[in-house]
């Protein structure tokens, strides 16, 4: 067997070799000769040029500088005239609410384009708590996590979208959890 894949390398080396002879025009680097064939009087040589110094501009005469080579510097453009318009992400009012018959105990929430409470978590001694933020874009605005205790008494997680609910669910058995998303 390693005599057959011997075989084979030999014979794919031997083949690169062929087709990228020196001559070749399929050359794997352009190394900038002439190929063979080239007639050289014809390639573009680099003409020598000297370099200018720059010159130095004091800090007085930069407002001028820059205002004779861009004209209307510091002052506010007319813009592009044409048809536009302007979109913003539309405003919700996101309330969640979770409730037990029991203390809650640990709730968490996340609402990404909120901007004064986009996420927390609380621990809560009562049987009901809630939040609400304002949401900005798209659906989904809103998740909110809950899990029962150990007596398996069932918790319940909601989510109001601008007053209406778009998500109610509660948790089954034993430390079930729940996350709701609206």
């Amino acid at each position: 067997m390693f005599f057959i894949w011997a075989a084979i390398l030999v014979m794919v080396t031997v083949g690169v070799i062929v087709l990228l002879r020196p001559d070749s025009p399929e050359r794997a680097i352009d190394d900038g000769r002439p190929r063979a064939g080239e007639d050289v009087t014809t390639l573009a040589t680099e003409q020598a040029t000297t370099k200018k110094k720059p010159k130095i501009i004091e800090s007085s005469e930069l407002p001028a500088a820059f205002g004779n080579n861009f004209p209307g510097l510091g002052v506010q453009p007319g813009g592009i005239r044409g048809n536009g318009a302007s979109y913003s992400a539309e405003k919700h009012e996101v309330t969640i609410r979770w409730r037990a018959r029991h203390p809650l105990g640990l709730v968490a929430y996340i609402v990404p384009t909120s901007t004064n409470n986009s996420q927390g978590s609380h621990v809560e001694n009562s049987n009901s708590w809630s939040m609400s933020t304002v949401a900005f874009g798209n659906p989904d605005y809103a998740v909110a996590f809950v899990q029962a205790r150990a007596d398996g008494q069932p918790v319940t997680c909601e989510i109001l979208i601008d007053g209406r609910v778009t998500d109610r669910r509660s948790t089954v058995g034993p430390y079930g959890s729940v996350w709701c998303q609206g």
